[in-house]
Formats: structure tokens, C-alpha cells, sequence
């Protein structure tokens, strides 16, 4: 039987969400009575639950065939209780630890407990976007787990493959145009008993995705992880207990759901801020499937948090724009597991589970936006569904950083997310093997300046605690490519008195094949607006340019003994432009895919992202600079324009700054910035004129205003408002 005291688990569910409503404690549990009457016992069994995660993300890992899962970590386990809520999550890509908990509890409302059942060594799976999941590459698993006839608990997990079958190879559609072009579909279905996967389930994989063997061996993986968490929990139930472990497993999720109100209570104050930010996707010209995708397009991105007197989160996404003919619209539910994701970052938890998800008040995003986009476009395309959100999340970094700095916790702050860059290859390897997939640069990003120091280099991922770029050797194994360098990027984060974590910069030759395909793009990618904001006067961060030569001279190059290129080189005078080659762009504006298979001896350079910056960059400590120019982390001319930094060299190659002179080119710097100021309202008059024309907008910008104002009539009436524009104004 699956449910208890004569309630099937829908019931239960219901059951709970009544509770919480009319106590405010999840479950109706207003003591937390197995941690009050035996905390170490309650601690201990914490620690070892989380534990038996993270042994399923190492087992499941190992046993994964592909590079993303098995060198990267691309993926996740958690626990869960028999209604769904997780109870402790793995490492790994903790994005999708509120769409596991969603995943499960929609096969029970779904009624699945009646038919077909629940079952030990029952495999459920779902990556489908119009039921809970992201993007079809990301494939989630759950596997109800019982101890005697009782059903005690889920285990869940996801992992990225390597490809789905979506028009476009690999594991990242970028270019998909709408939802049937996103590859093979496994929507909320039973896939296996016995712990053993039915052999159609294997044969669509086999017949349906260009790396068959890669992506069944994720699948065995995924498998893996799920029986090691039911292995180990009927340890920790044999040991402690089936009650212990009952009430335990609630009170964990209403325990961190308290801690995470306390921590909003203590470290921000009630009030409301709001943050702005677009998107652009510049694809105009460029390299499209389908005539309606030959357009640019434009995201917008507002937040408004509010901070209740109760410590609930309020998140309105009002405004958000209408969706595009790629792969970039995203469900609520994967934005909302996302958001949980950065607000885990920023607050905190003590225990990574459902707890503090139960204290925000969420307004869904607006329907028809490319952030709730089925209900009004069900066609639409979620190939690379992270690619807007992932600057969403940002803006919570920043607007949660504001809500610190009022009360005092400047330690807290951190200026925003880094975007990240992806790298995917198509095509024959060396070995003659058909390969389709991801690198894994990208995640390692620079790291977000803080309220009192720099960000760390190419250390940091936004939806992975254990960022790791894998190593440089084995991507050699699974791609034909050779890594000639890589580097970190110098300026590549924002300037500022704290600066962003720099990025890095991987250079590739290609070795060994027939030919293979580079596709680049994803998240955030900067394309001809600015994505990286910074905060309190910073400056943003400088685009990221990826970069390819094609039918090079390299191979000469080599045979003579002569330099090749090890990095991207000065933005003004590209490393690439050194190599003499049939086809040469050493700037381009992603996403973007070769128009034609690179051979052997072709380069690509791969930048990465650097992160935010907070504060004037004329208020960095001259000695920071000093040392930033010595490292190589930043160029001279950028030092004494940006930072107003005057410099010489000391004895030997070092750089040293002259103080005395830095003092008076910065007060010569903002002397000059007082002359070119403008008052507020002589600016907004001047730009409400432009706005009521419509001067100068994009074709792109205006299509993005016109649907913002569509879909959040209310967002609309303020946008007049603030412009002063006429009832009827639209664009």
C-alpha cells in the first residue's frame, strides 16, 4: 500500500497543503518534536541521509556513460517524502531540485497511485517541458521506495544528455523552433519495473538520439543512484527506526523552512525593490531553420521582491515579454526550481530541501510570455530554456544584495550571476564515433563581486555548487580537439571597487575528424546588449566574443616550429587575426553554429563569462589595480582610463603605481563626470519624447514593449504612468 491511515497520497497531499494553510508550518507541525526530545540522534540522521545523496550522485556519476554526467557531475539525487517534498539533495546541478519534488508530486495528482501503480523498483520518468520539466535534454527519474508494503519515501534524480534527438545535434537547441522540433519526448511516463528499464523505453533511445550508447548509459546511471538512496535508507530505517524516520523526514523540510525564515527575518527588512534587465537574441542573417526565426529578438526581464512583515518572499514577474521562435521559452515550474536554486545561494540554507519554498508568494509570469508560454503557444520551443532565466536569477542576487545592505549585512552582498557561454560539438570523433554534446567550460565562471572583496576566477557555476570544468585530457578523449590553451581572460568582468571573478578562455584545434560541427550560445549569452550590470556604479561585464578560423595554415604552422594561438589575445587585435585561414571571424556575436563542418587544424577560441563588479571603479584601492596588472588580470590602458590608475614600471617588469599622480587623475576623472551629468528631469523629459515617438527602437525592442503591455495589462499602466503617456499608448 502506498498511502497511510487509510488516505491514498493525493489525499495526503491535499491533507498537507490544508495544514500548512491553516498553521503555517509545513505538515501542521508547530513542534518539532524527534529534534527537541533527541537532537543528536535528529542531527546525525540528517547528515547521513544527505550523505546517501551524495554516494548516489558518485555512484550514479560513475556509471554514466557521457562526459556531461560522468566527467561533469551534470546531474542530481535527492529524497524525498511520499507527497514529494524533498527532504535532502545531492551536489551536483541543484537547478532542478524543486522540479524533482513537482515531477513526483504531478504523478500523483495524475492519479498514477490508482493506476498503474506504485510499486517497488518502479522507473518514472519525465522531460517533458509541458509537464514540469525544463528542456528535453535534461531527463528526470523517480522510483517510489518502500520498507515492508508501506511507502516510505521517493528517490529522484536528473541528468543532461548528451543529445534528445531535437533538429539540431547535441544537447542544447538553439535554434529550435518550436516544441516538435525538440527531440524525443518521454511525458510523465512509466519506463521500467524490477529496477529494469522496458526495452521499448530503450529502443526509442536507441532509434530516437544520435548517441545511443552515451545516453542509455545516463539512463543506467540515473538507475544507479536511485537503488543506492533505497539501499541505504532501509540501513537507516533498520537502525532508527520507521517512526523515527516518519517524523524525521518532516520535520527536516519544516526545520529549514524555519531557519530560512529566520535568516529573511534577521538579515533584510520588510519593503520592496525592483530590477530590470533585457535579453537579446540577435539571430537576424545568421544561420536559422525556418524563415519566421531570420529576426532579432528581445527579452524582458523585470523582477519586484517584496519582503513581508512575515519574512514571506513575494516575487512578481509582471512584464515579462511574449515568446520567441527558439529554443528560450522556459515553464513556470523550471523557473520557479531555478529561482529556489539562487535563493538557496543567497540565504543560505542550513538543509538544501522544499522547506523554504513554502514562504514565497509567486506570482506566475504573465501567459503567452516566454516564461509561461503554453497555455497560449503550446508549439513553443524549450530547447535551451535556461538561456533567459539564468539572468533572472541575477536580478535576485541584486535585489536580495540591496535587502542585506539595509540592514547592515554588506558580508552578504553579491552583485549578480555570471552568464554562461556553452560550447556543443557535432560530428566524428577520432575514433570514427558519431558524438554529439556539451563541453563543460562553462562551468566555471568568474564568481559575483561581494559587498568587501573580488570575486574569485573561474571558480563558480550559478546552478552548480561544485563547478568543474573537467579535465582538459579527457574532453580530448570524447571530441576531436586538442586544447592549444586556456587561460584566464583578462577584463573579463565588470570594473568596480570590488571586481567580478574573471573568466577564462579555452582555445581549441580540431584533430582528427571528418568533420564536426561548433554551436555556441546558451544562457545569457551577450550578443549586442549588456547582460552583466554590476552594482552602485560599477561597469558592466565585457561581452564574451567566441571566435573560430576555418581551412587554416595551422598545420604548417606546426610542421615550421612556428607560435600558434593560445589565447583570444587583445579585443582589438585578435590572436585568430595571426592565422591565415579561408574563413576567419575572430569576433563573433553569439549564438551562433559554423555554417559549414570544421577539419583538422581549425581553431576556436571559447570565451566564459567573468561575473558582476560592485561599486565606482575609481574607488578601487590603486594597490588592487597594481596587483591585477602584474598578474596579468587587466590592461594597462584599462587601469588609468577606467580605474584612473597612473602607472610605471619598477625595477625589472613589474608595474607600480604612482600614488600621488593616481590622486589627481581621479579627482580630474570626476570632475569630468560632473561636466557631462545631466539632472533627472532634463533626462526624462528628453527620453519620454523618444519614447513617445518610438526614436530609434529596434524593430525587436518595440515587439518586446508592445507584448510586455499585451500579456501584464497592469505592467503596462505603469509603464505609462512613468513615461506620462497616454491611456491608449502602446507600441
Amino acid at each position: 500500500m502506498s498511502g497511510m491511515n487509510g488516505l491514498s497520497l493525493k489525499e495526503r497531499m491535499e491533507a498537507n497543503d490544508r495544514a500548512f494553510r491553516e498553521t503555517g508550518h509545513l505538515f501542521g507541525l508547530d513542534k518539532l518534536v524527534r529534534k527537541e526530545s533527541d537532537p543528536g540522534t535528529y542531527e546525525a540522521v540528517w547528515h547521513i541521509l544527505s550523505n546517501l545523496c551524495n554516494a548516489a550522485w558518485s555512484v550514479g556519476c560513475k556509471v554514466s556513460s557521457s562526459p556531461i554526467a560522468a566527467e561533469g557531475g551534470d546531474a542530481l539525487w535527492a529524497l524525498h517524502t511520499p507527497t514529494g517534498e524533498a527532504i535532502c539533495i545531492s551536489r551536483g546541478i541543484t537547478a532542478h531540485s524543486g522540479l524533482l519534488s513537482d515531477m513526483i508530486k504531478h504523478f500523483i495528482e495524475l492519479g498514477y497511485e490508482e493506476y498503474p501503480g506504485f510499486q517497488q523498483g518502479d522507473i518514472f520518468e519525465n522531460n517533458d517541458p509541458h509537464h514540469g520539466g525544463i528542456h528535453a535534454p535534461d531527463f528526470d527519474m523517480c522510483m517510489p521506495l518502500f520498507y515492508g508494503d508501506e511507502l516510505v519515501a521517493w528517490a529522484s534524480c536528473v541528468s543532461h544528455v548528451s543529445d534528445c534527438g531535437s533538429v539540431t545535434p547535441g544537447s542544447i537547441g538553439f535554434l529550435n523552433p518550436d516544441c516538435f522540433s525538440d527531440g524525443l519526448c518521454i511525458s510523465m511516463e512509466k519506463v521500467g519495473e524490477n529496477d529494469r528499464f522496458y526495452p521499448w523505453y530503450e529502443n526509442r533511445i536507441k532509434s530516437r538520439t544520435r548517441t545511443p550508447d552515451w545516453v542509455l548509459g545516463d539512463a543506467r546511471g540515473r538507475l544507479a543512484g536511485c537503488i543506492t538512496i533505497r539501499e541505504k535508507l532501509t540501513e537507516v530505517i533498520d537502525k532508527y527506526g520507521l517512526d523515527f524516520f516518519r517524523d524525521a523526514a518532516k520535520e527536516y523540510v519544516e526545520d529549514s523552512r524555519r531557519y530560512a525564515v529566520g535568516r529573511v527575518k534577521t538579515q533584510t527588512v520588510p519593503g520592496r525593490i525592483r530590477k530590470s534587465q533585457f535579453k537579446d537574441l540577435a539571430m537576424r542573417g545568421k544561420r536559422v531553420l525556418l524563415g519566421k526565426q531570420d529576426i532579432d529578438c528581445m527579452f524582458n526581464l523585470p523582477m519586484q521582491l517584496e519582503i513581508d512583515k512575515d519574512a514571506r518572499v513575494h516575487i512578481n514577474l509582471r512584464g515579462a515579454s511574449g515568446t520567441v521562435p527558439f529554443g528560450q521559452n522556459i515553464s513556470p515550474v523550471a523557473l520557479e526550481s531555478g529561482l529556489l536554486m539562487g535563493y538557496s545561494h543567497i540565504i543560505g540554507f542550513d538543509m538544501f530541501n522544499s522547506g523554504p519554498k513554502a514562504n514565497w508568494v509567486l506570482e506566475p509570469p504573465p501567459s503567452g510570455s516566454w516564461a509561461n508560454p503554453f497555455e497560449k503557444d503550446f508549439t513553443a520551443s524549450s530547447g535551451v530554456a535556461w538561456a533567459p532565466a539564468v539572468m533572472w536569477l541575477s536580478s535576485l542576487y541584486e535585489v536580495f544584495g540591496r535587502l542585506f545592505q539595509s540592514r547592515g549585512f554588506v558580508e552578504e552582498m553579491a552583485a549578480g550571476a555570471a552568464t554562461t557561454m556553452t560550447a556543443e560539438f557535432a560530428g566524428t570523433n577520432q575514433q570514427g564515433i558519431y558524438v554529439a554534446g556539451l563541453t563543460l567550460e562553462q562551468a566555471c565562471n568568474g564568481s559575483p563581486a561581494r559587498g568587501f572583496a573580488d570575486g574569485e576566477n573561474s571558480a563558480w557555476c550559478l546552478y552548480t555548487p561544485n563547478a568543474d570544468f573537467g579535465n582538459a585530457e579527457v574532453a580530448e578523449l570524447y571530441y576531436p580537439i586538442l586544447f592549444l590553451g586556456r587561460n584566464i581572460e583578462p577584463d573579463s568582468a565588470g570594473y568596480g571597487r570590488f571586481r567580478g571573478g574573471l573568466g577564462h578562455t579555452a582555445v581549441w584545434m580540431i584533430h582528427k575528424t571528418s568533420g564536426i560541427e561548433y554551436q555556441c550560445g546558451c544562457a545569457g549569452i551577450r550578443s549586442k546588449t549588456v547582460a552583466n550590470h554590476g552594482m552602485y556604479g560599477a561597469y558592466p561585464t565585457v561581452p564574451d566574443r567566441p571566435a573560430y578560423a576555418h581551412d587554416t595554415n595551422v598545420r604548417e604552422l606546426i610542421d615550421q616550429q612556428k607560435p600558434l594561438v593560445h589565447d583570444r589575445g587583445d579585443p582589438e587585435s585578435p590572436s585568430l587575426e595571426r592565422i591565415e585561414a579561408r574563413e576567419n571571424h575572430p569576433s563573433m556575436v553569439a549564438p551562433f553554429v559554423t555554417p559549414e563542418p570544421l577539419v583538422d587544424y581549425d581553431l576556436i577560441v571559447h570565451p566564459i563569462s567573468g561575473a558582476q563588479s560592485m561599486g565606482d571603479p575609481l574607488d578601487r584601492d590603486p594597490k588592487a589595480v597594481e596587483d591585477d596588472l602584474n598578474k596579468g588580470w587587466v590592461r594597462p590602458h584599462v587601469a588609468e582610463e577606467i580605474h584612473g590608475v597612473v602607472i610605471a614600471k619598477a625595477d625589472g617588469d613589474d608595474f607600480e603605481v604612482d600614488v600621488a599622480a593616481t590622486e589627481k587623475l581621479r579627482e580630474k576623472l570626476r570632475e569630468e563626470r560632473k561636466l557631462r551629468a545631466v539632472p533627472f528631469k532634463t533626462w526624462w523629459l528628453e527620453e519620454k519624447q523618444k519614447v513617445a515617438a518610438r526614436e530609434g527602437m529596434d524593430p525587436a525592442v518595440i515587439r518586446m514593449w508592445r507584448t510586455s503591455m499585451e500579456l501584464s495589462p497592469a505592467y503596462g499602466e505603469e509603464l505609462r504612468s512613468f513615461w506620462n503617456l497616454p491611456e491608449d499608448f502602446t507600441f
